[in-house]
């Protein structure tokens, strides 16, 4: 299907997202804007945002007043995604449009501030601290270098805390380290290109991929991605590692799709080791190596690659693959090596609860009614009980999507557990939705397509003001508004994505993005 030119819908939609994306880096350059967390010392907005915000009258509006100018912009880049992503399902958007959209959209959020988040202080810390300090970043926390310029600005819940990422992207943040170590502009502006980038090719590849399995859904899949304010402004803005999991799951589905192709796939054989194949058994492998929520897709595409391997040649891809996974994981935990330190590390992010979690909401519930009820301690056991329930509960829709049938649905069975991961997860904070949205499109239920881009949206709206400021009280508010609004709604998302997964729903309705192509006899 040849879109030959984009609505006029479409178009409106895409110069209001992109001059949203401005107007917002414009509100970040005014005097105490709600869009910024504390910058470290001698960096700051840049002039032109200044100045803009200035032009427009923003620096005469007090933080509550921005902030309602900040919620009030995402609202209508919401709406704008909304009606650009409706158009290009329907085929009215040219794909050359939406990705001349995501390239503006995606420079606007990198010459912006920082926005929103200081987690990005946090891998500038853990990169330093292995190649400025010569420490490792899992054993030794930020708190031990008090004069680091970017320590003095992190999270304070998070300085006294060994890295919770994985040792890929501590090796990155490294590199940035070991490039960027004498500029703190520099090292900012390198994980915010960083993040923009791994964006920018994502939605490319969701498109090529979309082109095999989706057709005419490729400006859908770019849309879903690259012009998402969630990922524009929280994942970008805040040059967030979850961009590099988007990337690697882009990756690996299009080299999943195209293990399919004629030149790659060979049914009669069942030969999976291929470099195709190879190919997303090591982007995935990677993924997890930044971020180990990526580990239920890495397990349902090695089982894939078990189940569609001829039985004399299954011995061959375990081994093959099994090996590339382990020199992988071997090559990125090889300069961190501690013994069970190093996991205790990454596995101390579990106990996080909060934000947007529609399960941490109950697990919060429940805690507190054990503590009145019984005190302290039946208030932890209650806690402790729902957690272990919620864990149950996906680790259970896991194995029905890990043992269905059709062992062929990858791109699906991917969409699915990744969207469900996230709802059910203790912490939902709103670069996560990069986890699932590279993958939204090709789900084979519609209503969990909607969720997902529903779940991104409402996440888009959180987390301003960045932090308290001056304005404590519209601080509190918003987390309020998170924890009791925006919470139970995504409670309820999961209770229907839940029931959806486990009803089987849609595959009828919505075309199948099957990877198995038909299997035809031919000689060995």
């Amino acid at each position: 299907m040849v879109v030959r030119s984009t609505s006029l819908r479409a178009r409106l939609g895409l110069v209001a997202l992109v001059a949203g994306y401005g107007f917002l880096d414009l509100v970040a350059g005014a005097p105490n804007s709600p869009l910024t967390p504390v910058l470290p010392r001698g960096v700051g907005p840049p002039r032109w945002s200044v100045r803009g915000a200035d032009w427009l009258g923003l620096d005469r509006l007090s933080r509550t007043g921005l902030t309602i100018v900040s919620l009030l912009i995402l609202a209508a880049l919401v709406l704008a995604l909304g009606v650009v992503f409706l158009e290009a399902w329907r085929g009215r958007v040219r794909l050359g449009a939406v990705l001349a959209a995501v390239g503006v959209s995606l420079a606007l959020a990198v010459a912006a501030p920082v926005l929103l988040s200081r987690d990005v202080y946090s891998y500038a810390v853990y990169g330093r601290i292995f190649t400025l300090h010569g420490a490792n970043p899992y054993l030794v926390p930020p708190s031990a270098f008090p004069f680091d310029p970017f320590v003095q600005v992190a999270s304070r819940e998070w300085i006294h805390a060994p890295s919770v990422y994985g040792p890929a992207f501590t090796l990155l943040s490294a590199s940035v380290a070991w490039i960027w170590g004498g500029s703190v502009a520099g090292t900012l502006l390198a994980f915010k290109v960083i993040a923009a980038a791994s964006v920018g090719v994502a939605s490319l590849l969701a498109a090529r991929t979309a082109e095999t399995i989706r057709p005419g859904k490729q400006a859908a899949a770019a849309t879903a991605i690259g012009l998402n304010p969630v990922i524009v402004v929280h994942t970008v803005g805040g040059g967030h590692n979850d961009a590099l999991l988007a990337l690697c799951i882009a990756g690996a589905l299009m080299l999943a799709v195209r293990s399919q192709s004629s030149a790659d796939h060979r049914p009669s054989n069942g030969h999976s080791t291929g470099p195709a194949f190879l190919g997303a058994t090591t982007l995935l492998t990677l993924a997890v190596l930044v971020k180990s929520v990526a580990l239920p897709i890495l397990l349902l595409w090695l089982w894939h690659v078990v189940r569609r391997t001829s039985t004399d040649r299954r011995n061959i891809a375990v081994v093959t693959h099994g090996l590339l996974v382990v020199a992988l994981a071997g090559a990125g935990f090889g300069p961190f090596a501690a013994g069970g330190r190093t996991f205790r590390a990454l596995l101390s992010v579990a106990s996080r609860q909060g934000w947007a979690s529609g399960p941490g909401l109950v697990v919060r519930g429940a805690r507190a009614f054990g503590r009145a009820v019984g005190g302290g301690s039946t208030g932890v056991a209650l806690d402790t009980l729902v957690s272990v329930a919620f864990a149950a509960l996906f680790l259970a829709l896991f194995w029905r999507i890990l043992t269905r049938p059709v062992a062929s649905d990858q791109p699906d069975a991917w969409g699915r557990s990744m969207l469900l991961f996230a709802l059910a997860a203790p912490y939902f904070l709103p670069w996560y939705a990069a986890w699932f949205l590279p993958l939204v499109v090709f789900m084979e239920d519609a209503t969990l397509m909607v969720i997902g881009m529903s779940a991104a949206g409402l996440l888009a709206l959180t987390g301003v003001p960045a932090e308290p400021g001056t304005a404590p009280h519209v601080w509190q508010a918003m987390m309020l508004g998170v924890h009791y609004g925006a919470a139970p709604l995504m409670l309820g998302m999961l209770g229907v994505a839940v029931r959806r997964t486990l009803a089987g729903a849609g595959r009828e309705t919505a075309p199948r993005p099957c990877l198995e192509r038909p299997r035809t006899t031919s000689s060995p």
